[in-house]
C-alpha cells in the first residue's frame, strides 16, 4: 500500500467500510471511494476516474475496477508540472460475468461528486462490476 497522505486517507475509509486486502466487495470499496472523492472534488487540479475492464499489465490478464483520484502537481511558479494518481484498484481473475465488460468515466463534466457517482452507477458495467465480492486491493500512487 502507498503511503501518500491521501492513500492513507483512503486506506482508512477503506477499513471504516469494511474493506479487506482480499476478498474485497466491490461495493464497499466503492463506498469508501466515494467519501474520499466527496472530500477531494471541486479542488483546484483534481479529477476523479471510474474505470473498468480486463487488462493484461501483469502477464496474466485481470479484471480491474479502478476508481482513481488524480492530482494535478504545479511547480514552484504555479504552472502544470505532472500528474499523479491514486488508485483503489480491485482485481480479479476474469470470469463470464466480466468479460467484455468496460467503461471510463472521469468527473470533469459533472457539477458535484454525487453527480458523478450517480452517472457512473447508471452504467451497466458499473452494476456488473461493483457486485462482486472477491477482489484483491491494491491502494497505490504514481506519477503519470
Amino acid at each position: 500500500m502507498s503511503s501518500t497522505p491521501q492513500a492513507k486517507r483512503l486506506v482508512t475509509l477503506l477499513r471504516q467500510h469494511g474493506v479487506d486486502r482480499q476478498s474485497a466487495s466491490g461495493l464497499a470499496a466503492w463506498s469508501a471511494f466515494k467519501d474520499f472523492g466527496r472530500e477531494l472534488f471541486g479542488s483546484s487540479g483534481i479529477g476523479l476516474l471510474f474505470q473498468v475492464g480486463t487488462y493484461d499489465f501483469t502477464g496474466r490478464p485481470l479484471f480491474y475496477f479502478d476508481p482513481v483520484c488524480q492530482f494535478e502537481i504545479t511547480d514552484s511558479d504555479g504552472d502544470h508540472d505532472h500528474f499523479e494518481q491514486l488508485h483503489c484498484e480491485l482485481t480479479c481473475v476474469p470470469d463470464d460475468s466480466v468479460i467484455g465488460v468496460e467503461a471510463s468515466l472521469w468527473s470533469f463534466d459533472y457539477p458535484t461528486a454525487d453527480a458523478f457517482y450517480r452517472a457512473v452507477e447508471a452504467l451497466p458495467a458499473f452494476q456488473t462490476a461493483a457486485r462482486r465480492l472477491d477482489y484483491d486491493l491494491a491502494v497505490s500512487h504514481e506519477a503519470v
